[in-house]
């Protein structure tokens, strides 16, 4: 009895044992299957790819997209977009392409069996022009001049060209453009019907006859400022407000009532310092061109905080319209030094009105000298000073 159970006790322990040393078999994971599909819509920049899945390898995928580069089977490490949407057949876009430039592309997809890639697909972008913007020049209130040059046409027949032009950066061909021939030589356009006082962006452009379009820089202009009289200004942009760069000289408001002014008498006949008027004619509503106004006192304090309260970044450079040649005008403002019939002599002091007033009787104004410095005053709003005007 002793024996039968004792035998029976080493059988069980040797079947555990058996048991225990049994591994169980799990399938080893498997990598996707797909295939790439054709390229098409191949621009200068741009092309359209995908794939399919053919087999899943057993294991749900987790990602997929397509990758490209400019060598024989691109991977991950290089260009690739991923597709949002899982599913057996999908599209991607490929962006930021160059011009006339070879590339492969694989599509791709992920699993736990790890990367799959379909075949390597070989397409060539479409020729892209490459040019260069002129400067901006003859510029009016509704007028300017421009062009460009064609560095590069990479042999494509250039069977159109010219000039864009917007209010916003980068204009197209779909905004306003000129039209300046054909052929890869450089080329003068000339810009019409524009809005005086504005800021707009211009490059030039060329299309090729594949209908490939390149562009220029994005150049940035002003048109000028006409008053009444004729007179016409430009205009800079500091620190957010758009000023006129030289002083008003206007003898009328814009209704073509007179107004009340003088020049000082050492100015030369072509007036370069602007007039001088009373702070009671400033502050009417029909003093500036339609779009302009007079700074606040706000406004001339925000422009003395933005330069340090250093007016040299202000005064035009040289001993044309000052008496000590210290200014770097790094702002674009231009300042001459107007002076005033109350001490301040010619190329001394600009001083400028504001429309607020100090009291009943005083408007306030604010001044830049010769040595740089700026300060802020009330005077009776009877007196004469210069004005420079600010864009609304």
């Amino acid at each position: 009895m002793k024996k039968y159970t004792l035998y029976n006790l080493w059988l069980i322990i040797l079947l555990l044992a058996t048991i225990s040393c049994t591994k169980e078999n799990f399938p080893t994971p498997q990598a996707a299957k797909l295939q790439t599909k054709t390229v098409t819509e191949i621009t200068g920049s741009t092309a359209t790819s995908g794939g399919q899945i053919l087999s899943q390898g057993g294991n749900n995928v987790s990602t997929l997209g397509v990758c490209w580069d400019t060598i024989p089977n691109p991977t991950l490490s290089g260009h690739f977009v991923t597709n949002t949407l899982i599913s057996t057949e999908f599209t991607c876009q490929l962006i930021g392409l160059k011009g006339g430039t070879t590339y492969y592309v694989r599509a791709y997809a992920t699993n736990n069996g790890g990367i799959a890639f379909g075949e390597s697909m070989k397409f060539t972008t479409k020729v892209v022009p490459y040019l260069t913007t002129n400067a901006v020049t003859a510029i009016t209130g509704t007028t300017a001049t421009c062009g460009g040059v064609i560095t590069n046409a990479f042999g494509a027949q250039i069977v159109s060209r010219g000039v864009c032009w917007s209010t916003s950066l980068n204009p197209s061909i779909s905004d306003s453009e000129t039209t300046d021939g054909s052929g890869t030589d450089p080329f003068i356009s000339n810009i019409t019907n524009l809005l005086p006082s504005t800021t707009y962006h211009v490059r030039a452009y060329a299309t090729t006859s594949d209908g490939e379009t390149g562009y220029g820089n994005d150049v940035i202009f002003n048109t000028q400022i006409t008053d009444f009289d004729g007179n016409v200004y430009t205009s800079v942009k500091i620190n957010g407000l758009v000023w006129m760069v030289e002083n008003f000289k206007c003898t009328h408001f814009n209704d073509g009532s007179d107004i009340s002014y003088y020049y000082y008498a050492a100015d030369p006949a072509n007036k370069d310092y602007g007039a001088n008027y009373t702070w009671n004619d400033i502050v009417k509503p029909n003093f500036a061109p339609a779009g302009w106004r007079v700074p606040t006192d706000l406004e001339w304090r925000a422009l003395y905080e933005f330069v340090g309260s250093s007016g040299l970044k202000l005064k035009e450079k040289g001993t044309n319209h000052w008496i000590t040649a210290n200014g770097t005008n790094e702002t674009g403002f231009t300042a001459f030094g107007s002076a005033h019939i109350y001490g301040a002599p010619l190329k001394g002091e600009a001083t400028w009105w504001t429309v607020n007033e100090n009291d009943p009787s005083n408007g306030l104004r604010w001044s830049v000298f010769n040595d740089g410095s700026m300060g802020r005053a009330a005077n009776d709003k009877s007196m004469f000073f210069t004005v420079r005007l600010v864009k609304n």
